[in-house]
């Protein structure tokens, strides 16, 4: 539980160490206790962004400028994968990095089994040599390990055939526009 004056404070383990830095807390709304879900940054995070703020006032996070899920059963069918695990892109934001590396998002749309599945988008599965089994995976390597400017070498199945795609990543945008 998180009481209140707890947040900025140190979510420690049963061995003392901190593991996180506590932000929130999730209630149902209606109550006025603090009964619900804690969140906490991750201290990897921590430590990563605290000394940019302390010297800059600000943290710039890279971007790969996409949007996506997890490669799921029903995808695998949709798009007769070869791969049962990835990051699935599904749109790939205009004029942004990846658009601008030549990534891939959906074209069209396939049901399998009374599911609707987005098709004809790349399929991540590693970066930078690191195997990617969800989309999740992406999100924490380009947070926990990459910046702005940085090149980031992507493996992708792209019809079936594994490909090697180099992506600059930018300084992420605070506001996204969704293509129409």
């Amino acid at each position: 539980p998180i009481n209140p004056g707890n947040s900025g404070g140190p979510l420690l383990n049963l061995y003392g160490e901190v593991i996180g830095v506590n932000a929130q807390i999730e209630t149902d709304g209606l109550s006025r206790s603090n009964s619900g879900i804690g969140y906490a940054i991750p201290v990897s995070i921590v430590a990563r962004v605290a000394p940019e703020l302390i010297e800059n006032g600000e943290y710039v996070w890279g971007w790969l400028g996409v949007r996506g899920g997890s490669v799921t059963p029903t995808l695998v069918k949709a798009m007769n994968l070869s791969v049962t695990k990835g990051a699935y892109i599904s749109e790939v934001i205009a004029n942004g990095p990846s658009d601008k590396a030549g990534l891939r998002g959906s074209t069209d749309q396939r049901t399998v089994e009374g599911r609707t599945a987005e098709i004809g988008g790349d399929v991540i599965i590693a970066v930078d040599g690191i195997p990617v089994n969800t989309f999740d995976d992406i999100l924490i390597y380009i947070a926990l390990n990459t910046t702005p400017g940085q090149t980031v070498d992507l493996t992708i199945l792209r019809n079936n055939q594994t490909q090697q795609i180099q992506v600059a990543l930018e300084p992420r945008p605070t506001e996204v526009m969704t293509l129409p």
